[in-house]
């Protein structure tokens, strides 16, 4: 054999044995990713936020399975929308991760409704719908309906989550799962405004319908009437909590009931705002002054003070963190009607409380890690009184520059008055307000000379009475009788539905999360607090252009009515652009150089390394 002949066979025989090499690295590759895929590996969220990481909020939960826990899925496979798929991709990848953790006690059943029949006619049972999501086709916009919703069955109890959506996926599967988990399903004594408000008309006297909309999906609300309650009827008994919203003249009985429900061992959260704001096109003002009328009382006065909480009787007027509102303001004719055009123009509001984050009890689990909430002419609170067996607690503040006013009857838009008043308060000292305070312990409770009677209209006596002392009856009056945690806000109006022209605070997700979370404190469910805590970081991006042209003073400048003066503006708008352009390529260009760099540093080293063994 030639030596051609032999270095063309060593050739060949090289050649096999990389491919053999390359066959064999690609098998050791699948087997492993094949045994590696059957391990339970923990994973870790290296992000900011760690949002993608289970809590372990989650895995006590689930971790608390007696039985088996059936979940089962409705999602559309054939999803035109690329965000949408991914974010599919992204539940499923959550949900097979709750089903490790579950230790074998859940099940996971996913099924397409468009094309399985008996999976539509499961979802339309349980009034799980198809949602509408937009893909875009080039220049075309498609819409298709889809599916995406989970149902949950144990030990004969079903719950929903109508939308699963990856970033609150979590929460809402946990707390379904919570639910499914207590004895009974919650249930809320709702005193206050009746249900029966027309919905439409529900914003102009502060009703409560998306609030009550949201707890409903959690809770059973049950509707209790102050005159039942005056009437001498006590708490339904099957309640485990109570909510009072705005309560105005109560009776000594109505207060005595809900006393005794606290004394039961029934927490209560309490929004005690006295002063209710009508919107309408023409600004904001108090439906009392619009009767004539003073601004009611609550008829909780005795009860505050036994607790050493009282309330002022005033608003809150915060010139360090006044809340901004766009509100639509009408154009009018000459003779001064509306023309039907408007337009919308920031109103800063000193009345309107934008409460930040250092006025949220960052150690308190309601209020930690939430930014603030807006607030409507605030109701603060006197300062705390020591009372014996109650341990008092302020969780929500204004800002340190804060004053007290008297009752808001309307509100001024007009900021030279707003900064006149306000100069004229700077004579007075200042100080943070305190608009949300927690309570715990043992309560006191005002009437143990006696139960007031319950309320006869047509009891004479009674009648010619009401000036004097209040009749009492012999009843068994509780004192001290429970461990129980009450939760007082000074503000209603960040819980009302939102009115047409933006100018009153109104239900938003971050007051829904406080009330939740409230709520949650007061029935002991920690797991869920500390679950809707996780929230992500603001991350603003970095505006090069904004800054340069603030740079160059163009933000704030007038009117130029000369040549002269805009050639020179936009010149100096010009430069800043270039200025900001190479910036923006500086700033992307960094990593990739230093990336770069180490690539050919890693290359020199390797090189140099290879030549000294030869």
């Amino acid at each position: 054999m030639s030596a051609e002949s032999k270095q063309l066979g060593g050739k060949q025989r090289g050649r096999g044995a990389l491919w053999l090499s390359a066959l064999l690295v690609f098998g050791i590759f699948v087997e492993v990713n094949r045994v590696v895929d059957h391990w339970d590996l923990p994973r870790r969220d290296l992000s900011e936020d760690g949002l993608f990481q289970v809590s372990s909020a989650t895995k006590s939960v689930l971790g608390r399975l007696e039985d088996t826990l059936a979940v089962h899925g409705f999602f559309t496979n054939e999803i035109e929308s690329g965000r949408a798929a991914i974010e599919r991709a992204q539940v499923e990848g959550q949900l097979e991760e709750y089903l490790a953790l579950a230790g074998g006690k859940m099940v996971l059943d996913v099924r397409d409704p468009a094309v399985s029949s008996q999976a539509a006619l499961d979802a339309k049972t349980h009034g799980l719908q198809a949602r509408p999501v937009q893909a875009a086709h080039g220049t075309s916009v498609s819409r298709q309906m889809v599916y995406r919703s989970l149902l949950l069955r144990y030990r004969g109890r079903t719950e929903r989550v109508e939308w699963a959506d990856p970033w609150s996926l979590e929460v809402d599967f946990v707390a379904a799962v919570a639910r499914m988990l207590r004895d009974h399903r919650p249930r809320i004594a709702w005193v206050g405004e009746t249900f029966d408000t027309d919905p439409k008309m529900s914003w102009q006297l502060g009703s409560n319908h998306s609030l009550r909309q949201a707890l409903s999906r959690r809770f059973d609300l049950v509707q209790v009437s102050t005159a039942s309650l005056e009437a001498g009827e006590p708490v339904p008994p099957g309640c485990d909590l109570v909510v009072l919203m705005r309560p105005t003249k109560l009776h000594p009985r109505a207060v005595f009931e809900l006393e005794q429900s606290l004394q039961r061992g029934k927490p209560m959260l309490a929004f005690l705002d006295q002063v209710n704001m009508h919107s309408h096109s023409q600004g904001l003002r108090a439906v009392h002054a619009m009767r004539g009328e003073k601004a009611s009382h609550t008829g909780l006065e005795a009860l505050l003070q036994s607790w050493g909480s009282s309330l002022i009787g005033g608003h809150v007027w915060d010139a360090g963190a006044s809340g901004v509102r766009q509100v639509l303001v009408s154009q009018l004719d000459a003779q001064g009607q509306p023309t039907g055009a408007g337009r919308l123009e920031p109103l800063t509001s000193p009345g309107l409380v934008e409460t930040t984050a250092e006025g949220m009890d960052g150690t308190f689990p309601p209020t930690s890690g939430l930014s603030g909430i807006t607030l409507g002419w605030a109701q603060p609170f006197a300062p705390l009184q020591g009372v014996s067996g109650i341990v008092g607690r302020d969780v929500i503040h204004s800002s340190e520059d804060s004053w007290v006013v008297p009752f808001v009857e309307t509100m001024v838009s007009d900021q030279a008055i707003i900064a006149g008043h306000t100069a004229t308060l700077r004579s007075d000292p200042k100080a943070s307000q305190v608009v949300g305070r927690v309570l715990t312990g043992r309560l006191p409770s005002p009437f143990v000379g006696g139960a007031p009677v319950p309320l006869d209209l047509f009891d004479e006596e009674a009648a010619d009475s009401a000036g004097g002392e209040p009749r009492t009856t012999d009843e068994t009056v509780l004192d001290r009788a429970a461990e129980v945690r009450v939760v007082l806000l000074g503000d209603a109006d960040f819980v009302r539905d939102p009115d047409p022209y933006g100018l009153c605070p109104s239900l938003k997700p971050r007051g829904l999360l406080l009330v939740e979370n409230l709520l949650d404190w007061m029935l002991a469910e920690d797991d869920l607090i500390a679950l809707r805590s996780r929230l992500p970081q603001s991350r603003p991006l970095r505006d090069l252009l904004q800054e340069e042209l603030e740079r160059e003073g163009l933000l704030s400048a007038g009117l130029y009515d000369t040549v002269e003066e805009l050639t020179l503006r936009a010149r100096q708008k010009s430069a800043a652009e270039g200025r900001a352009t190479r910036a923006r390529w500086r700033l992307m260009g960094l990593p990739v150089g230093l990336g770069l760099l180490l690539m050919l540093l890693c290359g020199w080293a390797w090189n140099r390394r290879e030549r000294s063994h030869r």
